[in-house]
């Protein structure tokens, strides 16, 4: 249960320290006293969203701390080991802290967990229900969840087997959806693919030839200009006199010498090195100055092939790399296609036996609902005559999608239905249901709910919406009832249920240094009948309201179901 709650900087609470104990503890105060406040508190430290506005004006961060006793909860001892954190003395400390700046940090036992982390344990100890949720109940689509919520032990292995053969299903689909296309599209794309490969096939680009067309271009455009120089440069080199000859006769003079000294013998071998090279150097500007002619008809050629490697980098890619690259793919892509068909069926053939697969587990899935279900509007049937609903039934209806496609959740469609009445038939509870009524329905499924999934520690804000007189004299015996298996915590705006509490605190504001401030202060003795009074209306001489009140909380520790 939960023992103890700290709330710091929570919009007008500055500090509240509350000890709690089992049983039915109720939360009184006028409207805008912050008894939802408390509520907010409690959702912050069980995991929920943390708004900045939650904190008080002028501070930087808000703290809400709960100590829970797991002694009793194998459940919340099992997800605590499994976050790998000890329990001291059978005892958990849950801290969360909220920073204007949006930030917000969780700790356990004194060790930092991230908030998603957080509500796997904290779903083990808690549950509230917000003084507006009872209005869910109106939409036909959040049925299924209450059904699943309930027998959620029988239910999510089924749940999570279709949830996986879905999963496969919807893979393949893609793949069929994605991978494949009529066979009339799939024939234009051939065509496409055949011309295109055949259009660069029959080009046979090669991967660096645009680079050696364009260097074979400028010397042909330079031709005349290069014939000349080499002409000029062979006749330097090779003439009468010429750089050939006159190195040759240095090299002879030197030779004569050469026996006379070690130096002129070097120096000639140096001339003789130098008339070799350049003499090899003449005889190349020869052969190029042969090979060097101006060719029309060969630029003509080359001018050509640069045309159709560019109109193909047009198409295909913005180098001759790209468009062999396009061209690779492309094949791939044919030869996928014309393989196609034998893919398509093997594909169509793996989607028909998920698809049957799937059905026989969504049918399982449908028949541990249907149970869970029947289980579920009996019980809440009890619970609703313990209400004051006596004549009240309550069905789940059943019913297939329009859409015969598999779907994640199962193929269920379900519809909580209710005859408040004798003789009225059964209807969707939007058409039938009173505000009062539908609080005490969701107080049965939240009752019969809770029973099954073993939480120990309910808290009601505001669940007698709608409700007054012997009704809510019914609900409040029913929260004593349940507070009999678990800790319960309500606000309330109505003597009849808060008579019924173990433990009363009220709630008021005052100002204090200048602000208003919330403060909440545990009842004892002649207070509990004065509060009452005060819920009644009660003004002026208030001695026979609080009779009455007396009366009523009498009454009350003496009713039993």
């Amino acid at each position: 249960m939960l023992e103890r709650l700290i709330i710091e900087n929570v919009a007008l609470i500055d500090r509240l320290d509350l000890e709690l104990g089992r049983g039915f503890t109720v939360l009184t105060g006028e409207t805008g006293a912050g008894k939802s406040i408390i509520i907010d508190g409690i959702e912050l430290v069980l995991g929920g969203r943390g708004s900045r506005e939650l904190i008080t004006h002028g501070k930087q961060k808000c703290r809400a701390e709960a100590v829970f006793d797991i002694g009793g909860e194998p459940q919340a001892q099992k997800a605590l080991e499994e976050l790998g954190i000890e329990a001291e003395d059978g005892v958990v400390t849950i801290m969360r802290e909220l920073n204007v700046n949006g930030k917000s940090t969780a700790r356990v036992n004194g060790v930092l967990l991230p908030v998603a982390m957080l509500k796997t344990l904290t779903g083990c100890l808690a549950d509230i229900h917000g003084q507006h949720e009872h209005q869910s109940l109106l939409d036909d689509k959040n049925h299924l969840g209450v059904i699943d919520a309930y027998g959620e032990k029988s239910i999510a292995p089924a749940a999570a087997r279709t949830a996986e053969l879905y999963g496969r299903y919807a893979a393949v689909r893609q793949k069929l959806n994605a991978g494949f296309m009529s066979e009339a599209e799939r024939e234009r794309r051939i065509d496409i693919l055949k011309y295109q490969i055949n259009e660069i096939t029959t080009a046979s680009p090669k991967a660096g030839e645009e680079e050696s067309i364009k260097e074979e271009l400028t010397l042909l455009t330079n031709a005349e200009r290069i014939a000349d120089a080499l002409s000029e440069a062979g006749g330097a080199l090779g003439g009468e006199p010429g750089a050939v000859s006159l190195l040759k006769q240095a090299a002879d003079a030197l030779s004569g010498v050469a026996g006379f000294s070690k130096q002129y013998e070097e120096l000639s071998g140096r001339l003789l090195d130098l008339y070799y090279e350049v003499e090899d150097a003449s005889y190349t500007v020869r052969d190029l100055r042969l090979s060097a002619e101006f060719d029309p008809k060969r630029i003509d050629e080359l001018e050509g092939r640069l045309d159709v490697l560019d109109g193909l980098k047009h198409k295909y890619g913005r180098t001759v790399g790209e468009v062999l690259e396009f061209a690779a793919a492309a094949r791939r892509e044919l030869d996928s296609l014309t393989s196609g068909a034998e893919q398509r069926e093997k594909l169509q053939a793996e989607k028909a036996a998920l698809e049957a697969e799937y059905f026989s587990a969504a049918a399982e899935l449908t028949d541990a609902r249907k149970k869970a279900a029947g289980e579920l509007c009996a019980l809440a049937r009890e619970q609703l005559t313990a209400l004051g609903m006596k004549k009240a039934r309550i069905s789940a209806e059943f019913s297939a999608p329009e859409s015969p496609e598999p779907r994640e959740n199962g193929m269920d469609e379900v519809r909580l239905l209710l005859s408040a009445n004798e003789g009225e038939p059964l209807k969707s509870l939007s058409k039938v249901a009173s505000g009062g009524e539908l609080s005490r329905i969701m107080l049965a499924l939240k009752t019969v709910i809770t029973d099954a999934d073993g939480i120990p520690t309910l808290v009601f804000d505001e669940v007698d919406t709608g409700i007054s007189g012997a009704a809510a004299n019914t609900v409040g015996l029913r929260m004593k009832h349940i507070a009999a298996r678990h800790q319960v915590l309500c606000v309330t705006h109505l003597p009849q249920i808060a008579a019924f509490a173990d433990t009363h605190f009220a709630v008021s504001k005052h100002e204090e240094d200048g602000r208003t401030v919330t403060r909440v202060k545990r009842l004892e003795g002649a207070e509990r009948p004065a509060e009452l009074a005060r819920i009644m209306g009660a003004e002026g001489d208030i001695s026979a309201a609080v009779s009455h009140a007396e009366e009523l909380i009498k009454k009350a520790s003496e009713a039993v179901l």
